[in-house]
């Protein structure tokens, strides 16, 4: 089998991420034992490698998507990477862009990619047959695709057209549908006789979610285009949703309405309430839970010139023993508006987002996340003004959490550092050879612009447009006999 042993989130526009699998001899040795890892999350996705071995020649791997749903469609590059014990340029890679995963064809990947006995003769192998892979992903999207085909309201004015929902899919852990209403909704007394789109969350009722997407309707010059929406999906599920400009029945065809969702992102969110004064510092009970149902402590800070936040794990003891647990996060201070529309508008901590590694024998000293709040203004965004009873509402939204092997530094993460100090010589090896060739140039134009500035040639030096064998444009000088340079005038 292959363990997940480190990952690196990459700070880059991609949302790289570089998960690292040490791969046992089992996978090369044992052919009749199951050779797929367990299953991580990136992208919003499950995903997990399968190692191929058909035959005991070659060495195939493939990357599966788990949870594909009829309609969506992911795309993601993906490169597979067998790290080399002696020198990073030995590695051996496969690369995929944009490639696409479904419901038809979850798995993508090279089925015939190295020999097994190269994995030892080329040094990918150690004397365990154990080796290490990277596996990087990066430019993750979700699209849904579906025809809906709109039908009339049995009573009343046939040109009404009824309500109507798309079949669902996943996303983020979450299932999801697309509910339509042609007369508006009622309840939603500010644009109650409006058409209005509802992006509608079926599963995961213990959190709201922050939700990133854009929804286009109709088809070929027809359409209607949301633009990209960042919305609250509440605990119930309901979410603000967009409306029409237009009528539904202006974008059918022939009865059929095409709807194509693109989904960003999709996290979980816990709502605390933290006291900022009076606060009994042994009071260590949890007051917000992740979507693992591990338990967590948030603290608020007032001492200094602006406001601080301080997040601890408190289920340390659920993290299994030699393994870490990653976690990521953004933190938001909530602006005290009644008004619901604003909830997407909080205040995000400075250097956002966090992130932590936890083990089970370890003691959390707790995550410091600054913000921009001055002290002073406090009272402006507190849920309750009262200097006893004073409190400020926070969120905790959830990003990564991934469950790695081996708690301890091991001798696999020397290779890691072993390529960094050799790709930290190549680049200076080449900066060198660059800063040589810049002054080489230099010098080139400079002795160039001095000729061009004479208007001819230094005398002696050949033409470099002459051609040997060819009579040169100018006539070679000497100086009159008896003359020296010092008696030469030039005009």
């Amino acid at each position: 089998m292959a363990l997940l042993y480190r990952f690196t989130r990459a700070k880059d526009r991609a949302g790289t991420g570089i998960f690292t699998f040490i791969v046992t001899r089992s996978v090369t040795r044992d052919f009749y034992r199951d050779a797929t890892t367990k299953e991580f999350t990136f992208g919003y996705h499950r995903w997990v490698i399968s190692f191929n071995r058909s035959d005991s020649k070659m060495l195939g791997v493939h990357l599966i998507l788990r949870n594909a749903t009829a309609g969506t469609r992911c795309y993601v590059d993906f490169t597979f990477c067998l790290l080399n014990r002696e020198h990073f340029s030995k590695n051996e890679i496969y690369v995929e862009k944009q490639c696409r995963f479904n419901a038809d064809q979850p798995a993508q990947g090279p089925a015939r990619w190295i020999l097994m006995s190269d994995l030892h003769s080329r040094k990918f192998s150690d004397e365990n047959g154990e080796f290490l892979m990277d596996l990087t992903m990066s430019n993750p999207l979700t699209v849904y695709e579906v025809d809906v085909r709109m039908s009339h309201l049995p009573f009343g004015p046939h040109h009404k057209l009824s309500n109507a929902e798309t079949a669902y899919f996943a996303f983020g852990g979450f299932e999801w549908n697309v509910g339509i209403h042609p007369q508006g909704i009622p309840e939603d007394q500010e644009t109650s006789n409006r058409p209005k789109i509802l992006l509608n969350r079926l599963t995961g009722f213990d959190h709201a979610v922050r939700v990133q997407y854009r929804v286009v309707l109709g088809d070929a010059d027809r359409v209607f285009d949301s633009g990209i929406l960042c919305q609250i999906s509440d605990v119930t599920g309901k979410i603000r949703g967009f409306t029409l400009k237009c009528g539904v029945a202006d974008l059918l065809h022939r009865g059929i309405l095409r709807i194509y969702v693109e989904m960003m992102f999709a996290n979980a969110i816990s709502e605390v309430i933290i006291p900022l004064q009076n606060r009994d510092p042994a009071d260590t009970t949890p007051n917000c839970y992740d979507r693992e149902k591990h338990a967590w402590l948030a603290e608020g800070d007032i001492e200094g010139e602006c406001l601080k936040l301080k997040l601890f794990c408190s289920d340390l003891h659920h993290v299994p023993r030699n393994h870490l647990r990653y976690v990521s996060w953004n933190a938001y201070v909530v602006r005290n508006d009644t008004n619901a529309t604003n909830k997407e508008n909080n205040m995000i901590v400075l250097n956002a987002p966090h992130w932590n590694y936890y083990i089970q024998e370890g003691v959390d000293m707790g995550i410091v996340m600054e913000t921009d709040i001055p002290v002073s203004v406090v009272d402006d965004i507190s849920t309750t003004c009262k200097e006893q009873t004073k409190t400020v509402s926070i969120e905790i939204e959830w990003l990564d959490s991934l469950l790695l092997f081996s708690a301890i530094y091991h001798k696999y993460d020397d290779i890691r550092r072993l390529h960094c100090h050799q790709m930290k010589r190549e680049i200076m090896a080449l900066q060198a050879e660059n800063y040589s060739l810049e002054r080489q140039l230099f010098s080139y134009q400079k002795s160039i612009s001095i000729v061009n500035s004479r208007g001819h040639p230094p005398d002696g030096v050949p033409h470099e447009d002459a051609v040997e064998g060819q009579t040169p444009f100018y006539e070679p000088r000497a100086l009159p006999q008896g003359e020296s340079f010092t008696d030469v005038k030039y005009i």
